[in-house]
Protein backbone atom coordinates (compact mmCIF):
# COMPACT_ATOMS: atom_id res chain seq x y z
CA UNK A 1 0.00 0.00 0.00
CA UNK A 2 1.25 3.46 -0.86
CA UNK A 3 -0.12 6.54 0.85
CA UNK A 4 0.43 10.24 0.28
CA UNK A 5 0.59 12.47 3.35
CA UNK A 6 0.67 16.23 3.54
CA UNK A 7 4.28 17.39 3.88
CA UNK A 8 3.81 18.64 7.46
CA UNK A 9 2.56 15.21 8.62
CA UNK A 10 5.34 13.43 6.79
CA UNK A 11 7.95 15.67 8.44
CA UNK A 12 6.43 15.15 11.89
CA UNK A 13 6.37 11.36 11.51
CA UNK A 14 9.96 11.31 10.28
CA UNK A 15 10.97 13.39 13.33
CA UNK A 16 9.27 10.92 15.68
CA UNK A 17 11.14 8.05 14.00
CA UNK A 18 14.48 9.91 14.24
CA UNK A 19 13.83 10.53 17.95
CA UNK A 20 13.70 6.77 18.49
CA UNK A 21 10.02 6.51 19.43
CA UNK A 22 9.44 4.17 16.48
CA UNK A 23 11.82 1.90 14.62
CA UNK A 24 10.58 3.05 11.21
CA UNK A 25 8.03 5.14 9.39
CA UNK A 26 6.16 1.89 8.65
CA UNK A 27 6.00 1.08 12.37
CA UNK A 28 4.73 4.58 13.19
CA UNK A 29 2.08 4.42 10.46
CA UNK A 30 0.98 0.94 11.56
CA UNK A 31 0.41 2.26 15.07
CA UNK A 32 -1.46 5.27 13.69
CA UNK A 33 -3.71 2.91 11.71
CA UNK A 34 -4.35 0.79 14.82
CA UNK A 35 -5.32 3.88 16.80
CA UNK A 36 -7.63 5.10 14.03
CA UNK A 37 -9.37 1.73 13.73
CA UNK A 38 -9.83 1.53 17.51
CA UNK A 39 -11.33 5.05 17.60
CA UNK A 40 -13.71 4.18 14.75
CA UNK A 41 -14.76 0.91 16.40
CA UNK A 42 -15.44 2.63 19.71
CA UNK A 43 -17.38 5.43 18.03
CA UNK A 44 -15.06 8.16 19.26
CA UNK A 45 -14.09 9.35 15.82
CA UNK A 46 -16.24 10.35 12.88
CA UNK A 47 -14.34 10.45 9.62
CA UNK A 48 -14.70 13.33 7.21
CA UNK A 49 -16.60 11.98 4.27
CA UNK A 50 -15.47 12.69 0.75
CA UNK A 51 -17.92 14.83 -1.19
CA UNK A 52 -20.15 12.81 -3.47
CA UNK A 53 -20.09 13.65 -7.16
CA UNK A 54 -23.13 15.58 -8.36
CA UNK A 55 -25.63 13.53 -10.25
CA UNK A 56 -29.16 13.61 -11.48
CA UNK A 57 -30.32 11.15 -8.83
CA UNK A 58 -30.66 13.72 -6.08
CA UNK A 59 -31.62 17.37 -6.26
CA UNK A 60 -29.50 17.94 -3.16
CA UNK A 61 -26.47 16.78 -5.11
CA UNK A 62 -27.11 19.51 -7.68
CA UNK A 63 -26.75 22.47 -5.32
CA UNK A 64 -23.53 23.48 -7.09
CA UNK A 65 -25.42 24.16 -10.33
CA UNK A 66 -28.18 26.54 -9.30
CA UNK A 67 -28.95 27.59 -12.89
CA UNK A 68 -29.55 23.98 -13.97
CA UNK A 69 -31.72 23.35 -10.92
CA UNK A 70 -33.76 26.49 -11.67
CA UNK A 71 -34.27 25.38 -15.27
CA UNK A 72 -35.40 21.91 -14.18
CA UNK A 73 -37.82 23.49 -11.71
CA UNK A 74 -39.24 25.79 -14.42
CA UNK A 75 -39.67 22.83 -16.78
CA UNK A 76 -41.49 20.81 -14.13
CA UNK A 77 -43.78 23.70 -13.22
CA UNK A 78 -44.57 24.34 -16.89
CA UNK A 79 -45.31 20.66 -17.41
CA UNK A 80 -47.68 20.63 -14.42
CA UNK A 81 -49.55 23.67 -15.73
CA UNK A 82 -49.96 22.41 -19.29
CA UNK A 83 -50.44 18.67 -18.96
CA UNK A 84 -53.69 17.06 -19.98
CA UNK A 85 -55.51 15.35 -17.19
CA UNK A 86 -56.53 11.77 -17.83
CA UNK A 87 -60.25 11.31 -17.88
CA UNK A 88 -62.06 8.06 -17.14
CA UNK A 89 -63.01 6.17 -20.35
CA UNK A 90 -66.77 6.86 -19.91
CA UNK A 91 -66.40 10.67 -19.99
Amino acid sequence: MTIQLPRDLETSIEAVVRSGQFASVDAAMAEAARLLLRELKEGRFEPKRAPQPAGMGSIGAMHDDAELLDQITRDIMHSRQTRTLRLPPDE
